[in-house]
């Protein structure tokens, strides 16, 4: 993704107008209508199911840059990006009959050592917080487990959806896992899929718990960073630093404090923002909320929150769109708060804080 960069000296007023998707699902084969075809933005909580004719609409969208994703048993996955400026009306989405693959190496059900190795994937996928020890995976019969040679690489992916009921947080998440990979050896993760969440039904008391531990998770978080330096509000809740030494002053290490407009650019497409810093920054949050299991840094000068985020960048560019979504997250590594959180931790791109 290449962009025609531009300084952010002034901050544009984030839209909020709504807008709308439709489409048709058919067989790419014959052409004929495909009913009851899942079709989700990816990450959010807008998903449909499509009519007897094919037919569906996903309304009240903020305008943004989504991920469309079509799903139905018996054909291959389907994904589009787009960027919502205003209503769109797309061509017919043409789904493939899928191939059976019946080559797979995979741990059996009766394998006694599956249990152990879905724990292992529980603790990296859900991770290791009080959030996910409220997480239950509802169907782990849809996990397929391949190994390595020497069992020290475990990768992980599902052909159906993955339902995982996350009790604090209120959501039930539908999770197609396209790629999970753990080396034993290196600890290292890394994971990637579409998941639609969808609102949990519950009393008062527990919709009252469950937006508590939003907020929690909500405030210094990537997204709320992101639309606060939109809504020019970042200085008021957050410090950003260069990874680099400014000077030893007196045996005290001073760093550069930067304002917005030395890491934040706008680019020539619409709703398309980016983030970038030579050396890498530092992310401190003071503002309200604090993240329920998450350790930070010590030694922060305004209060005992401190550190959420370090960013190193792997691409040039971090872009993200008004609604504060990251566009291409493998582009920079980040660490301390950000760097741990998982699956639990998984707020909506749809999501705002209720007053």
């Amino acid at each position: 993704m290449k962009h025609f960069l531009f300084v952010l000296l002034l901050f544009p007023a984030v839209c909020f107008s709504q807008v709308n998707i439709r489409g048709r699902v058919v067989d790419a084969a014959d052409g004929k209508p495909i009913p009851d075809a899942s079709v989700f933005l990816n990450n959010a909580t807008i998903g449909t199911k499509s009519g007897d004719d094919g037919r569906f609409a996903l309304n009240r969208l903020s305008a943004g840059q989504y991920d469309l994703i079509v799903r139905v048993i018996g054909y291959e996955t389907y994904r589009q990006t787009i960027m919502v400026n205003g209503d769109v009306n797309l061509p017919d989405i043409k789904l493939l009959q899928k191939t059976m693959v019946m080559n797979e190496v995979v741990i059996a059900g009766k394998d006694r050592k599956r249990a152990r190795k879905i724990r292992m994937f529980k603790e990296q996928f859900l991770g290791r917080s009080a959030f996910a020890r409220q997480c239950t995976i509802l169907n782990p019969e849809e996990l397929i487990l391949v190994f390595g040679k020497h069992e020290d690489v475990l990768t992980v992916h599902t052909n159906n959806f993955l339902e995982i009921d996350n009790d604090a947080l209120g959501y039930k998440l539908k999770y197609l896992v396209n790629n999970f990979v753990l080396d034993r050896l290196t600890l290292n993760v890394s994971y990637e899929g579409d998941v639609l969440f969808e609102e949990k039904q519950g009393t008062a008391e527990q919709k009252g718990k469950w937006e508590k531990n939003r907020r929690r998770t909500y405030f210094g978080s990537p997204t709320h960073f992101l639309r606060q330096v939109l809504a020019d509000k970042a200085d008021a809740n957050y410090m950003v630093r260069s990874f680099c030494i400014k000077k030893i002053d007196n045996g005290k290490v001073l760093y550069d404090t930067l304002a917005p407009v030395k890491y934040v650019h706008k680019t020539d497409r619409r709703g398309v923002f980016a983030l970038s810093y030579p050396s890498g920054i530092d992310i401190f949050y003071y503002g309200p909320g604090v993240a329920h299991s998450l350790h930070y840094a010590n030694g922060t000068e305004k209060g005992n929150r401190g550190q959420v985020a370090g960013i190193q960048f792997i691409d040039e560019y971090l872009y993200f769109d008004t609604r504060g979504t990251i566009l291409n997250p493998t582009g920079a590594l980040f660490n301390y708060q950000w760097g741990k959180s998982r699956v639990a931790e998984l707020l909506p791109s749809d999501y705002w804080p209720v007053d």
